[in-house]
């Protein structure tokens, strides 16, 4: 079965533009003339329209428990969002899924066939809710490690938000500056005696317009390398790897890689997943390469019957507080707990980073903005008191 769009007209000669499903477009056509709709043009939807953002995905999650909750089949509950569901890409996901459901495929298997919009952990747990009949429960869990995501993700981009806009605020003002203001005044101060420190502001001035093509090439092919660098695998990975290791950097990094980890892991483990498979789907929510190669051979490992807080007790990028904490969760059989007091703890300790990082960039920028003006309007006062006095005479 495939999806297909069609475009009619209504009695009252209103558009028409709805979706439906036949196995090809003979079919379709055949459908619409029993319902007796003429329809004008009908096209097949393509499968890679059907990608949906993280808060899509969370939005269908939550629709999808409440029906579930109020006690709907699945496949009803599918169909009653696709039917009120008014962004298209959503409403075609919802009755791409619902179809493989009514052909006798799992919620779960439905789902492995949008990888992109889908992760592994949200199918791998959904699987086993499945056998247990805990679906509202499970997509309950989902939406929690979602709404983690999305809040810890907010809380990184906020931060770094506003030094962002103030630095480009202040490359907009300086430019302004160089290449309207000072060439204005120019004329003004023609054959005068001048202060080093306007000299210096000209001097920058003619020598920014005299060389903006050059500037403006420059910027270009910085920012291509920069592009080429990011998109070619090996480059990328060198770079990122460097990045990593930068001082400042590294612990904040790993704290964010394992509040991901740990949340996964904990909700996983809740959700019936065995340990070294959720393990395993967890390591994919790391997004940071050294834990990755440290976690990946812990696997084998741990089916040979050793502990993962030892395993992990001697390693150069975890903390030692995360291997002390689940030797006590091991003990005590309470892995889920403790994992999620672990990225409760990092949670709070990257909060604490980024309102010290907010702190101290943006009353630097603030204060390189002042300097940066500052300079150049004492640079055009200076003289000013000449020329005041010269017209004076």
């Amino acid at each position: 079965m495939a999806l297909y769009e069609y475009l009619a007209l209504s009695k009252s000669g209103k558009k028409i533009k709805k979706i439906i499903m036949a196995t090809s477009f003979m079919e379709a056509k055949a459908i619409l003339e029993m319902q007796k709709i003429a329809a004008y043009k009908i096209s097949k939807i393509s499968k890679k329209k059907l990608l949906l953002s993280k808060n899509e995905v969370l939005y269908f999650f939550q629709q999808l428990k409440n029906m579930l909750l109020a006690g709907l089949a699945l496949h009803e509950s599918l169909l009653i969002l696709a039917e009120k569901e008014e962004k298209k890409k959503i409403k075609l996901l919802i009755l791409d899924l619902s179809e493989s459901i009514k052909l006798g495929f799992s919620l779960s298997d439905a789902m492995k066939k949008h990888p992109k919009t889908f992760d592994q952990i949200s199918i791998s747990m959904i699987e086993t809710a499945e056998k247990t009949g805990a679906l509202p429960e499970c997509l309950n869990e989902i939406i929690k490690i979602i709404t983690s995501s999305l809040n810890l993700k907010k809380r990184l981009v906020s931060a770094f938000t506003y030094p962002l806009v103030l630095l480009i605020f202040c490359m907009v003002v300086l430019n302004f500056l160089l290449f309207i203001t000072i060439p204005s005044l120019s004329d003004l101060f023609e054959d005068r005696k001048l202060h080093p420190f306007t000299k210096m502001v000209f001097f920058i001035s003619k020598f920014a317009i005299n060389s903006k093509v050059f500037i403006f090439l420059s910027m270009l092919s910085i920012v291509v390398i920069l592009l080429v660098m990011y998109f070619y695998n090996p480059f990328r990975k060198k770079i990122v790897s460097k990045f990593l290791s930068l001082p400042v950097l590294k612990p904040f990094l790993i704290k964010v890689a394992l509040i991901r980890f740990s949340i996964s892991f904990s909700n996983l483990l809740k959700g019936g997943q065995s340990y070294v498979n959720a393990l395993s789907l967890s390591i994919n929510v790391l997004k940071h390469q050294a834990l990755e190669d440290e976690f990946l051979p812990i696997k084998d490992k741990l089916i040979e019957g050793e502990k993962l807080s030892t395993l992990l007790k001697n390693s150069e990028n975890i903390p030692v507080m995360v291997s002390k904490m689940l030797a006590i969760a091991e003990e005590t059989s309470e892995m889920p707990k403790m994992l999620q007091n672990i990225a409760k703890i990092y949670e709070d300790e990257v909060d604490k980073f980024l309102s010290k990082i907010s702190s101290i960039v943006q009353p630097v920028l603030l204060v390189i903005l002042g300097l940066i003006i500052g300079f150049v309007v004492l640079s055009i006062l200076i003289p000013l008191t000449d020329v005041s006095s010269f017209i004076g005479e």
